[in-house]
């Protein structure tokens, strides 16, 4: 039998052929990745009957549609792509699997804002072990030959349970009321269409987490931690606040405790008078909870891995090209996000029929962008390093007037057509982005810079982008003028990329591997894959 080397950090199978059970654990956790994005998302097509039932207003709402949610995944997400690593994925998989539906079953009792942000947050918490121990797992059962056939497959599950998210929430809000009857749990019909909507797309959570647990997972690269509690502690002091006041303390002592305790002081005053200019405490608590998040997390790779932090946070055109993806994203995911409420106000379309359409369009002009905006990004790039910013830029033009023609012109087939112009635009820039930040470190640290990537564009984009649109327009009574204002982002989104695309040619592997030897990584002979 043939051996594989090793690859990826974790071992291969030593037989070419694919493992006994592989397309079983494939499926699983696709099933998985639906669950994922369809408890993520069904709360956009619900928004509107959430807030009428809860007494809401929009900037409730958009606290609800991002940030609750953002934050906490992006925040947790650091720490569990290393807990993943170091436990049975298997199990961290299912342990999250069940906490996130559990939190999207409990979001269906809420009585008030409170007790539904709260349950959002849970969902967030849960949610942000899928993506590390998922990949990871599929990456250990598939031959290296096959791994970007199976990461398809995987993600699929990302555009279909979007799609379910708007079809199951549109159609709840239509048709439970005809239905609730049939159930055989007594006053079902006093239930919200909106909270039986979130009872239901939890219920497959539970038994899905079982058949995650029987999987055969195979060995990890990574030695298993002796100690769990151990390793999650540690972790999570890693990245979570307040606990991460004790790691400064431990690799950088009190003089790096100071500096944290600073920027501490510096992100409550913002946050304590960004809460007092507007009075949503909760929105500008969490944010607030995520830029120090963001902040330490640098910080902290500053001690731990000083050439890591020199080829990220260290360096401005890695900074430069994640805050100007961050203010992209931004923009485009709060016009993704409130088109679904935007439609049912403005539309006079059956809350099903409309899911069904927004949810077909999404997954089509998506997956459409993602595939168009990597093979253009590969053929540009091969001629001139700028392509990714480049990419960037046109995804950025080209979103407004998709924006423009959804919000101003009122016929339904144009909002279609424009949401599906907005899609493809939307997501061609994001796989030359992605590559770019894995060409700006060395091999070792491409996860790790990876997950700072995601932390900045997170926060910005999911914790502001949602929340500003509804603020603008419960101030002003239009939804309308609140995603218009957010427009004046791109184009201190555009000089950003300009001043990115400026150093790309720069950005050589030797520049690259010179900092960070400079740094204090140990030479090492040979080129870079």
């Amino acid at each position: 039998m043939a051996t594989v080397v090793e690859s990826g950090g974790a071992a291969e199978s030593r037989s070419a052929a694919i493992p006994k059970g592989a397309y079983y654990a494939l499926i699983v956790l696709a099933l998985a990745n639906v669950l994922n994005y369809l408890d993520r998302q069904i709360v956009s097509i619900l928004a509107q009957s959430i807030k009428a039932d809860l007494k809401l207003d929009d900037a409730d709402l958009g606290f609800l549609l991002g940030t609750a949610f953002a934050v906490f995944y992006s925040v947790v997400g650091i720490a569990m792509g290393r807990i993943s690593d170091g436990l049975p994925r298997k199990k961290v998989m299912a342990f999250g699997l069940a906490l996130w539906s559990t939190m999207t079953a409990l979001g269906g009792t809420a009585a008030s804002f409170t007790t539904l942000a709260l349950a959002r947050i849970g969902v967030g918490v849960g949610e942000a072990v899928a993506n590390p121990c998922s990949q990871s797992l599929v990456a250990d059962i598939f031959p290296k030959k096959n791994r970007a056939v199976v990461m398809s497959v995987l993600m699929a599950g990302v555009f279909l349970g979007g799609a379910l998210a708007m079809f199951i929430g549109g159609w709840f809000l239509t048709q439970w009321p005809k239905i609730c009857s049939a159930v055989p749990i007594e006053a079902s019909c006093a239930l919200a269409p909106w909270k039986a909507a979130l009872f239901a797309v939890a219920v497959p959570g539970l038994p899905l987490a079982l058949a995650i647990l029987a999987l055969r997972e195979p060995p990890q690269a990574t030695p298993q931690a002796r100690s769990a509690t151990a390793l999650v502690l540690r972790e999570i002091a890693s990245a979570v606040p307040p606990f991460t006041m004790f790691s400064l303390f431990h690799i950088g002592g009190p003089a790096a405790l100071k500096r944290n305790a600073i920027v501490a002081a510096i992100v409550v005053a913002l946050a304590a008078l960004l809460v007092r200019v507007t009075g949503d405490l909760a929105q500008w608590a969490a944010f607030g909870l995520g830029a120090y998040a963001v902040i330490t997390w640098g910080q902290i790779q500053s001690y731990r891995d000083r050439p890591l932090f020199k080829l990220t946070f260290g360096d401005p055109t890695f900074v430069l090209g994640t805050a100007s993806c961050a203010l992209i994203a931004c923009v485009g995911g709060a016009a993704h996000v409130w088109a679904a409420p935007f439609a049912m106000r403005t539309y006079n379309i059956p809350a099903h029929e409309l899911g069904l359409s927004l949810g077909l369009i999404g997954v089509v002009g998506s997956l459409l962008g993602v595939l168009f905006g990597g093979w253009v990004s590969d053929k540009w790039r091969a001629r001139d390093l700028r392509a990714p910013m480049g990419m960037a830029a046109i995804s950025l033009l080209g979103s407004v007037p998709c924006i423009l023609v959804m919000l101003l012109v009122r016929d339904y087939q144009v909002f279609l057509g424009a949401l599906f112009c907005l899609g493809f635009v939307s997501a061609i820039w994001s796989p030359s982005t992605s590559a770019l930040i894995q060409d700006l470190v060395l091999p070792r640290m491409r996860g790790s810079a990876a997950a700072s990537y995601s932390l900045v564009a997170i926060v910005i984009s999911s914790g502001t982008g949602p929340y500003w649109a509804g603020k603008v327009s419960t101030l002003t009574g239009s939804l309308t003028a609140g995603l218009l204002s957010m427009l004046p982002l791109l184009p201190i989104a555009l000089v950003l990329l300009w001043l990115a695309a400026r150093r790309l040619p720069h950005e050589t592997a030797a520049a690259r591997r010179a900092r960070a030897e400079a740094a204090g990584e140990p030479p090492q002979p040979g080129t870079e894959p």
